[in-house]
């Protein structure tokens, strides 16, 4: 394996650089500076690409995120990715033909404090794996599918071809996906923006979404926890939803039938051209248009 080096520059100094570069905001650089010393010195940790070899490499990621937290930045001017982080000897980046891989290098679990770490890009990454246990992390635009698991922690992403999230407990932030979508809130949170479909299940915890569905089928079910779905301009959907013992609110007009525990719900926005099929149990599914 060929393992390179990149040139040495400390954490707080390449995060100055970085935001005097527009490639972060301030509020980023004070999360990751937040906690480190301005005394102390920060070690160097130079990209370990344990490469099999660069050139057959995707552009992808797999990443392993506990206990820490890692910005992942396109960056076109570098030669090859660079990983650094305010802790040395403690993180590895390895080409894999499954794409580019950051995990723990010791593999002894723990936690580390205020470790973070940044994950800099000479091309805009395709598709990513990600796995986050108690830990945070911020991905730029993806060209491809994301694909996350969250067991406590964050991830805060922007636009992708679609997304494949399952959230048991924690947060996922995302926006602008322009394919499928098909989320899993066991606990936590999970809150898109700018979608054009939904396939979505919440298992206590909180979804909130917001999009346009002009056509196709969509879905949500609800069993114990809420899902609030902004329904934007050029929506155009026929709603149908079953409740047993929870609760379903649209601020359009619909029908309503059944009995006091068991409710069927129906109606239209626009001509209808979607459908969506929403199944509630001791939980709560609301549709807003404003």
């Amino acid at each position: 394996m060929n393992e390179q080096q990149q040139p040495a520059e400390d954490f707080r100094s390449q995060v100055q650089r970085l935001v005097a570069e527009g490639k972060l905001t301030a509020e980023e650089a004070a999360g990751l500076l937040e906690g480190m010393s301005a005394d102390a010195p920060e070690a160097q940790m130079p990209a370990e690409a344990d490469a099999y070899q660069d050139s057959d490499i995707p552009p992808d990621l797999v990443l392993k995120v506990s206990g820490y937290t890692l910005t992942v930045l396109h960056d076109g001017s570098l030669g090859a990715p660079h990983l650094s982080a305010s802790e040395d000897g403690v993180l590895r980046l390895s080409g894999t033909p499954k794409g580019w891989q950051v995990q723990r290098a010791d593999h002894f679990g723990g936690h580390w404090g205020n470790l973070k770490a940044i994950l800099t890009l000479p091309f805009v990454p395709r598709h990513v794996r990600a796995a986050v246990e108690g830990g945070n992390l911020t991905l730029p635009d993806l060209s491809g599918e994301m694909h996350a698991e969250i067991n406590g922690g964050n991830i805060r992403m922007g636009r992708a071809a679609s997304l494949n999230a399952e959230v048991n407990g924690g947060n996922l932030t995302a926006a602008e996906m322009g394919g499928p979508t098909h989320l899993s809130v066991n606990g936590g949170n999970l809150t898109l923006t700018g979608a054009h479909s939904l396939n979505a299940s919440v298992n206590g915890g909180n979804l909130r979404w917001a999009g346009v569905l002009a056509g196709g089928d969509h879905r949500v079910e609800v069993n114990a926890g809420n899902a609030t779905l902004h329904l934007l301009p050029g929506t155009s959907l026929r709603v149908d939803a079953d409740v047993t013992v929870g609760a379903f609110k649209a601020d359009f007009a619909t029908s309503k039938s059944g009995s006091f525990m068991n409710t069927r719900h129906a109606g239209q926005l626009g001509s209808g051209e979607a459908t969506l099929s929403c199944r509630v149990a001791a939980g709560q599914v609301k549709l807003l248009t404003e």
